[in-house]
């Protein structure tokens, strides 16, 4: 819509207005705040006019239109209700009452759901057409979401949220008459389907058809509404900050909703991944209130505050003289927990080693900067929102970390038709992209040193000086040797040399490297994608064409507070210390460390299962919803605030008193005392650190 577009004249329910040009009867009623009921529209989606109970009398014609897919136009006379409207709107709605099994009593969503709230309205007390006791299919295979077609009323907002949101395409009709219904790729079940869990469905769906296994009947009709709160706030999970509006009743966490309104929704649309909206509703474990010390049998006791603190202080002093002291934080902490910890761990305590949880793949971004800046001036990394306005996309990697930009990079491929080159495997677009090369993940950064070396024997454009060193290593590169040994077949060479093609011929290319490309066995993995993307030169903002999917959701803050380790551990861990979030740490290979220490504590919301016969003292702090923190975007260009939103248990601290309590039992005593300084001064070291 133009900036300015041309004003017409209308009149809806006896009232004069000037509305734009193009604008729908639905959308100038609404902007001027006359009631339309709907229930398949939403302002975030296309305008479809399938359930027909937005219908108006327009210029008095006895034909009522879907006032959501009607235009104006000048002298238009709207009425939005009388007597045969509310006739017809009444009727509508009974007959989606009688298809299907709408019995409010049973329904988790009673007293949240469209469907039910306008039978109120327009007062629907008792059905006059007979009722349909067809039975369909109710799906439970999903973890996070239900779905029940017997409350179905083929509205199509998931339909349509699927493809214009999550840009999946999952959801579909299928069959006809009685027997249609909304059906997950080629009508199979949902965990068997293509389904990414978003949940862009569940928030759009007007009725209980779709509904959050985590969080049924908590608003059900006769409950108190006026407990609830409503927030808008940020999603911390994996570093995109996705807005949110969390809702919360009674101190419990209740839903996560991605923030669609009508406009400009951002790159992300309101979308959120099953990170952001489902796992904070799920709890990892037993609540830890109180400190516990495992005795000589192993059985855990409750401890006091300062029993358990003594106990730290006296094994993880210097004055033990014992090497192999070693501190380990959660890359999903807060920027202001991380800086603490820091500076505990080295100047407190002086430790011989200190990381995060994903330090292996986060010291593998640091080496690669560092190599790449022997070369080159500084750059920053490019935005994840850059994504949108590529016109070629070269993915290496999956998006286990960062769910979302799949979706992102599908609707680009859909509605722009862009250029998407994967390199190695990533089942999500495997099957979208242009150009598809599979090949073993031993063999990926192989992959990506031919495609580098490749692409600069096609890429004719004179290079600056810090190339000269890099093309004369490159200069022995088979690219032919490389493919081959790589195992790739004929097909997949052809591919592989048109996807470098399509990346040279595009004039504003990105490059994304996912999971697995900051596998530390393959240091030089992110590195050639650096340089890949260094190609066809940097953004205004001085940023590589290059976007890092990292692990956590803070990983970035703790980059840029220098706290992963640049190599691994050498030698033997005795002590240490360490700071968890809500993460499960079944199956890390850093578990194997853990073993056989002389002593560990962790602070942490939760009993830890992993560590219950390998830790020594366990101290509680609170989940990340219960206190204020910062936290730094993916690209590290980025602080934001998040409050808290929940009340922390009384029994527990916050976890930087915590921390400032045990730099009080060390020698090392900063300047900082309060909440307010210390997120003064690690903002002000984030601002500092490029």
């Amino acid at each position: 819509m133009e900036n300015n577009p041309k004003q017409v004249a209308v009149t809806i329910d006896g009232r004069q207005l000037s509305v734009p040009e193009g604008m729908t009867i639905l959308e100038a009623a609404r902007q001027n705040s006359i009631r339309i009921p709907t229930l398949c529209h939403h302002p975030a989606l296309s305008a479809w006019g399938g359930c027909r109970l937005c219908v108006v009398e327009v210029d008095g014609s006895p034909k009522l239109v879907a006032s959501c897919v009607m235009p104006v136009r000048e002298g238009m006379a709207v009425v939005t209700r009388n007597e045969a409207i509310t006739l017809a709107r009444r009727t509508i709605l009974e007959f989606l009452f009688a298809e299907r099994n709408h019995y409010c009593m049973f329904c988790s969503q009673s007293g949240d759901c469209e469907l039910q709230a306008l039978a109120y309205e327009l007062q629907m007390d008792h059905l006059t057409v007979p009722q349909s006791f067809e039975s369909y299919p109710v799906d439970i295979t999903s973890e996070y979401m239900a779905v029940d077609h017997n409350r179905c009323v083929l509205c199509g907002r998931c339909v349509r949220a699927c493809s214009e949101i999550a840009g999946a395409y999952v959801l579909n009709y299928q069959g006809r008459g009685i027997k249609n219904q909304i059906a997950f790729d080629m009508n199979v079940s949902r965990v068997e389907s293509s389904c990414l869990s978003c949940g862009a469905c569940l928030q759009l769906c007007p009725t209980g058809a779709i509904f959050n296994r985590y969080r049924s009947h908590r608003l059900v009709k006769g409950h108190d509404k006026s407990a609830r709160t409503s927030m808008h706030d940020f999603c911390s999970r994996c570093g995109l900050m996705c807005e949110t509006r969390t809702i919360v009743e009674n101190n419990q966490l209740i839903r996560i909703d991605g923030i669609l309104t009508p406009g400009d929704l951002g790159p992300e649309r309101g979308q959120l991944c099953v990170k952001g909206r489902f796992e904070p509703l799920k709890t990892p474990g037993q609540r830890l209130l109180h400190p516990m010390m495992r005795d000589m049998s192993g059985a855990w006791k409750e401890v006091s505050w300062k029993t358990a603190m003594d106990r730290v202080e006296l094994k993880m002093s210097a004055e033990q003289g014992m090497a192999g002291t070693f501190g380990l934080v959660s890359s999903q902490c807060a920027n202001e927990q991380l800086m603490l910890f820091r500076d505990l761990m080295q100047k407190g305590w002086a430790v011989d080693y200190l990381d995060t949880l994903d330090g292996q793949q986060l010291g593998t971004v640091t080496s690669a900067w560092k190599v790449l800046a022997k070369n080159f001036l500084a750059f920053k990394e490019a935005s994840w929102r850059r994504i949108l306005d590529a016109d070629h996309i070269l993915v290496v990697g999956s998006f286990e970390t960062q769910p979302l930009i799949g979706g992102l990079i599908r609707r680009t491929i859909l509605e722009k038709r862009n250029s998407v080159s994967v390199l190695g495997s990533c089942d999500t677009l495997s099957s979208w992209c242009k150009h598809s090369i599979p090949v073993a993940a031993e063999h990926e950064s192989l992959l990506t040193q031919a495609f580098l070396a490749q692409a600069l024997k096609s890429h004719h454009r004179s290079q600056s000086s810090g190339w000269k060193p890099i093309l004369s290593e490159l200069a022995s590169v088979d690219v032919q040797s490389c493919l081959n040994r790589a195992g790739m077949e004929e097909s997949a060479q052809k591919s592989f040399m048109a996807a470098v093609d399509a990346f040279i011929q595009s004039k504003n290319p990105m490059v994304i490297a996912g999971k697995g490309v900051l596998d530390r066995t393959q240091a030089n993995h992110l590195h050639n994608l650096m340089l890949v993307s260094l190609i066809k030169g940097i953004l205004p903002e001085n940023a590589l064409r290059l976007v890092i999917l990292k692990p956590g959701g803070n990983s970035a803050g703790a980059l840029k507070l220098g706290i992963p380790a640049e190599s691994q551990a050498g030698g033997v861990w005795q002590r240490g210390l360490m700071v968890l979030d809500d993460e499960n740490l079944e199956g890390l290979p850093i578990l194997d460390q853990l073993k056989g220490l002389d002593f560990l504590a962790v602070i942490t919301p939760y009993f830890p299962e992993a560590l219950k016969d390998m830790a020594h003292i366990l101290i509680p702090r609170p989940i990340g919803l219960e206190e204020d923190g910062t936290y730094t975007s993916l690209d590290g260009q980025e602080i934001r605030t998040l409050y808290a939103i929940l009340r922390r248990p009384k029994e527990v601290g916050e976890s930087w008193q915590t921390l400032l309590a045990l730099m009080q039992r060390t020698d090392f005593h900063p300047s900082y005392a309060r909440w307010k300084d210390i997120s003064a001064r690690v903002i002000s070291e984030m601002q500092s650190r490029k």
